[in-house]
């Protein structure tokens, strides 16, 4: 009886432990399903700030009530005196870099270094009329400022070199982050002995990267700026001031960074200030700039060695997985998106190996991180990734549209697939055109509105027979399954899109006689696709009043034209875009105001 009652509690257990499993694996399945199905075609970057204007409607009632004072100034009345001041504030708000130098920020009173003055016509040889003036307030530099030198690949040598000019100016701590050693002895640890007080070595094994090297010496940072740079080769105090970069960060309290200009080892001098644009699945930059303040140049990237906040190191980390300038430019990026600043003062100069360049590969890391396909480096040809190359999938973009722009090579394989319909219907001798929503992308876009997930063809009636059994039979050796759904309407699902295909009487027998053998037709996406006679027409009278105009998807539709994005401050985010005009959706080389 006893071995019967084991036995019995046995087969419980297992058959406890096997529904248990049961759960389980249903449970994992479950959760896989849900994954695949609200997966997008890219790895969201994490944003750090969710848009640079703090309160969208705040600024909108802001706006209002200017407006409201240039109508009263438009009918006869008296200009409030703040109406300047409100603008300029407006403006500041938009963008802080374009404030003038009356309404910047004063300098405090006593900062970290003694502040600088003008004194004109006294130095007519080194030209050295700015001058640090004399004052009690400013603590030791090394108290200011902490050098960081990564110095994978530097020479024998280098190290001791840079050292030398940089102690030669100031009394500062510096740390020499070291990667094992190179089959010429560089990047190897000097002696102790050799380094003298205040240097510090960080040693690391030589496949460490400089990223995950600099964020570990920046944990352990006191100071609260820090000077950072992987290819000093030399310096001299009477051509960088450091004191210069931090007076100008103390200035600019929303400045995050302040880096100066270079000279390479053959003499080529480059200020290193770029503008950047990240917008729609395209990253550009320009060597340049368009406002400047304290004779500093507002940047969005800099190419040479810097001074940052060490608070800010701190929260925006360098990425891990990167080194070199494909980690400094998504650092960059990173900041931005916080909402920080970032100048250059070419007056302060750098001595440096060689201007930082980036290959594909390099480029093609930051656009994996960014989600980018087209790059326009400052110094190199147009780049151009593939799904592939930045492993993206086209899955559920009917998901995706609801908050992003759909990625331009998802865009083609719609467009690819929307080609079989075509084939099909010339290798039948059938007659199919745009319509819905396909149509009005061809009007308002010149191809698929980015925001569109699904395609609409229209064909004959009297072809309607031919099409569900030869078409769909075409269809199907080209991968793709079809449905009838309805009476005259039937829909083709692809790898990557379905296609919905309904049908009315042929249109163009409202073209003239003599045109009618000769269909509308439009470059949509690259290839030539057959259209009503006037395809706006149709989408005008189809779509009613303000055609033109853009909203989300009607699926989606909820108030104002866009959703609020799932990922505010992405740069696919459909807020981001006006609700009004195609150029914005072009690439960077088609509009108007370039890059």
């Amino acid at each position: 009886m006893f071995l019967w009652r084991q036995l019995r509690l046995v087969a419980t257990w297992r058959r406890t432990a096997l529904a248990m499993l049961v759960v389980a694996v249903t449970s994992l399945c479950y959760a896989y399903y849900i994954y695949l199905n609200a997966r997008l075609p890219f790895q969201l970057p994490s944003i750090r700030s969710e848009e640079c204007i703090l309160n969208r409607r705040e600024l909108a009632r802001w706006v209002m009530r200017v407006q409201r004072q240039v109508e009263t100034v438009a009918v006869g009345g008296v200009m409030a005196p703040s109406l300047p001041q409100e603008l300029r504030a407006i403006a500041r708000e938009l963008d802080p870099r374009i404030a003038t130098d009356t309404t910047a920020t004063p300098p405090p009173r006593s900062g970290s270094v003694c502040p600088e003055e003008y004194h004109k016509d006294v130095d007519t040889t080194w030209y050295r009329n700015f001058v640090q003036a004399p004052c009690d307030h400013a603590p030791p530099f090394r108290e200011v400022v902490t050098v960081l030198l990564s110095t994978k690949g530097w020479a024998k040598g280098r190290v001791a070199t840079v050292l030398y000019n940089i102690r030669k100016y100031y009394d500062v701590n510096v740390v020499v982050l070291t990667y094992g050693a190179t089959s010429s002895g560089g990047g190897a640890a000097p002696p102790p002995a050799t380094l003298g007080v205040g240097v510090s070595v960080q040693a690391s094994s030589a496949d460490t990267l400089a990223s995950s090297a600099i964020n570990k010496a920046v944990a352990k940072v006191k100071t609260p700026f820090v000077l950072v740079s992987d290819s000093l080769t030399h310096f001299s105090g009477d051509l960088c001031s450091l004191e210069r970069l931090v007076r100008v960060l103390e200035k600019e309290g929303e400045a995050a960074a302040a880096g100066g200009s270079y000279r390479t080892l053959d003499g080529t001098w480059q200020h290193g200030c770029l503008q950047r644009r990240m917008e729609n699945y395209q990253l550009a930059y320009v060597s340049g700039y368009e406002h400047s303040r304290h004779d500093c140049m507002f940047c969005d990237d800099i190419l040479g060695p810097l001074v940052a906040r060490t608070a800010v190191l701190h929260n925006v980390t360098l990425r891990e997985s990167l080194e070199g300038p494909a980690m400094m430019r998504d650092w960059f990026v990173n900041l931005r998106l916080a909402g920080t600043l970032t100048l250059v003062c070419p007056d302060v100069m750098f001595f440096v190996d060689t201007a930082p360049t980036m290959g594909r590969r390099a480029w093609q890391e930051v656009a994996s991180r960014w989600a980018v396909q087209s790059v326009w480096p400052h110094d190199g040809d147009k780049l151009e990734f593939s799904c592939g190359e930045l492993k993206m999938e086209c899955v559920n973009i009917m998901t995706l549209v609801s908050s992003f722009l759909v990625p331009p090579c998802c865009r083609q394989a719609l467009r690819h697939e929307l080609g079989f319909v075509q084939e099909c219907a010339e290798e039948l001798g059938l007659y199919v055109e745009l319509q819905s929503g396909s149509l009005l992308g061809a009007v308002k876009t010149d191809g698929i509105l980015p925001w569109d997930f699904d395609m609409d063809m229209m064909a004959d009636c009297k072809e309607q027979e031919v099409w569900m059994k030869k078409g769909t039979e075409c269809l199907s050796r080209k991968g793709c399954s079809s449905i009838h759904m309805d009476g005259n309407y039937w829909m083709t699902k692809c790898n990557v899109s379905f296609v919905d295909i309904g049908c009315r009487p042929d249109r163009r027998k409202y073209l003239p006689q003599e045109y009618c053998g000769v269909p509308t037709r439009v470059n949509y996406s690259g290839r030539m696709v057959n259209v009503p006679p006037n395809p706006a027409l149709v989408a005008r009278n189809h779509y009613g009043p303000n055609y033109l105009r853009h909203e989300v998807h009607w699926r989606y539709k909820d108030t104002g034209p866009w959703n609020h994005c799932l990922a505010p401050g992405f740069h696919a985010c459909m807020e981001n875009f006006p609700s009004d005009g195609n150029l914005r959706f072009m690439n960077f080389d088609r509009q108007l105001d370039g890059l």
